[in-house]
């Protein structure tokens, strides 16, 4: 159960988990996070989720699907490394990759982490696409175990 103000009671986690990609959109979010975090004496999880790449002839045999899959850490943890240094986040923040649907693992670290808030950035599609493409952050916000905020194109946090 959450206090009457986050941040309010100790014994919640003192922990914001923030999804990140290569966007601008991620890098709004993981300032905002950053902010929010300063503010409540949280720490920050920067969480980047890559789909689980398959290439023909590769991905069939077990070595093979380690080494994409290691590709797509690597790749992962240097686009987070570069939002951690952008959105000028502490240097102890967590930087973690995950393969997978970004909705359920980004669900499931804040689940695990015991997520305060978790915090994504919004790309600002219009109704008609979302209903055809789908939305992370609308997925997430409808189930996840945390309160979600979602933080939309043109806050100027992106270009701050």
């Amino acid at each position: 159960m959450l206090p009457a103000r986050i941040g309010e009671n100790d014994t919640v986690a003192k922990v914001i988990v923030c999804c990140a990609d290569s966007s601008p959109q991620a890098l709004g979010a993981a300032r905002f996070a950053g902010a929010l975090a300063g503010g409540l004496g949280a720490r920050v999880v920067l969480l980047h989720v890559a789909a689980r790449t398959t290439a023909p002839g590769v991905s069939a045999a077990p070595l093979g699907q380690e080494r994409l899959a290691e590709s797509e850490r690597q790749a992962g943890a240097a686009i987070l490394a570069g939002v951690c240094r952008e959105a000028g986040l502490p240097q102890d923040t967590e930087l973690r990759v995950e393969l997978g649907d970004v909705a359920g693992r980004a669900r499931a670290v804040a689940e695990e982490t015991e997520a305060m808030l978790l915090v994504i950035g919004s790309h600002g599609r219009g109704a008609v696409k979302r209903a055809l493409l789908g939305s992370v952050s609308r997925n997430l916000a409808g189930d996840a175990p945390c309160p979600v905020v979602v933080v939309p194109p043109g806050t100027g946090l992106a270009d701050a």
